[in-house]
């Protein structure tokens, strides 16, 4: 093999080392400060919502004007923290995740620092993942998208599963 050739795949090689460093130390960084996800659904859905009033989106929800979805807690149905409950009145973002900053703590090693959060949209919850590794489950579907969540929906986040409640 000629000088001209040996040299030209040493210097592929380092190439590709340093595109697989770059890529991992990406990853790492992305597992252990988290990513900023700017709210844009609730950027973009709110005046639709607010101006076609609450009827509209209750209506939107196929239920009716008497049993309007008004969670008040996050209720842990499997994992680690099975049983327990977080109180959500008042709050119109929760994030979730591995992280003290959370205000839903996973004690779950499938899940990300910041996993996944949840937005009050209007009257409705919107359920986000925050391009976490192993991904946000909503009624056993992977959440690539916002979606709304209704009354007895499971989301799941690693081995940990919970609803909203009223």
């Amino acid at each position: 093999m000629s000088e001209l050739a040996l040299f030209l795949v040493r210097i592929g090689f380092v190439a590709v080392l340093w595109i697989f460093i770059l890529s991992l130390l990406s990853v790492i960084r992305a597992d252990l400060y988290g990513r900023r996800v700017i709210s844009k659904i609730a950027k973009q859905n709110a005046p639709k919502l607010t101006s076609a009033g609450i009827a509209g989106s209750v209506a939107s929800l196929g239920i009716e004007d008497g049993d309007v979805f008004e969670p008040t807690q996050i209720s842990v149905l499997t994992g680690r923290t099975a049983g327990t409950a977080i109180q959500i009145d008042g709050k119109r973002e929760l994030l979730i995740g591995r992280s003290t900053g959370c205000d839903m703590v996973l004690s779950d090693e499938f899940a990300s620092n910041t996993h996944a959060k949840l937005v009050l949209v209007g009257e409705d919850w919107v359920l986000q993942d925050l391009n976490s590794t192993n991904g946000t489950f909503l009624e056993g579907k992977k959440v690539t998208t916002p979606q709304t969540i209704r009354a007895g929906m499971t989301i799941r986040i690693g081995t940990t599963n919970f609803e909203l409640r009223a």
